[in-house]
């Protein structure tokens, strides 16, 4: 995937990556700002230079273009309640899974504003990606890089626009490891997120 990524990218962006390396083994959560759709899992690839597994919203995994891809780069799936109310409890199911992903040294993605848009700025960002970064630390016995990606757009509907992507560094989050998923962790995790 990092080479398609690339290729689909660089077709109709030009871009340039920056920042700290991810790295190249082990386990890391990339969390990264959602402002375009489709690409913008593309580029975390891209700067990740690695394959990453997907948190995605349940509806894409059916979707008649590009659900076999989402599919096949081993996405998983989060159902969403206005997606379908009645799919909502599978969620617990979700965190075994995206924990033994990264307990297995995957590098795994996710959108912590919980849905994309078009604003210049940040959305709120969910508890979701803190309770996957503290369910995978317990299970592993340790933290794990955790890293912030920026993805900025000049013009995220025009062919051959600029497009930035910012790797940030690995944020320390060691004291909170230990303390699992308690309210006051969960809190803390988002902010630094």
């Amino acid at each position: 995937m990092p080479a398609i990524s690339r290729v689909a990218t660089r077709a109709y962006y030009r871009y340039s990556v920056g920042g700290s390396p991810v790295p190249a083994t082990g386990p890391v959560l990339l969390v990264a700002n959602h402002n375009n759709g489709l690409m913008d899992p593309a580029f975390v690839v891209v700067a990740a230079g690695r394959e990453v597994r997907f948190m995605a919203k349940a509806p894409l995994m059916r979707h008649p273009l590009i659900g076999w891809l989402v599919r096949a780069v081993g996405s998983i799936p989060v159902y969403r309640i206005q997606d379908d109310p009645k799919l909502v409890g599978q969620n617990r199911d979700i965190f075994v899974a995206v924990h033994a992903a990264l307990a297995d040294g995957a590098a795994v993605g996710i959108f912590p504003e919980g849905t994309s848009h078009s604003r210049a700025r940040l959305a709120p960002v969910k508890t979701g990606a803190a309770r996957i970064a503290l369910g995978a630390a317990h299970r592993l016995g340790h933290s794990f890089p955790v890293i912030p990606v920026g993805l900025v757009y000049r013009d995220r509907n025009s062919l051959r626009s600029e497009a930035r992507v910012m790797v940030g560094a690995a944020f320390a989050w060691d004291d909170l490891a230990a303390r699992g998923d308690e309210k006051y962790a969960v809190r803390e995790m988002t902010k630094r997120i």
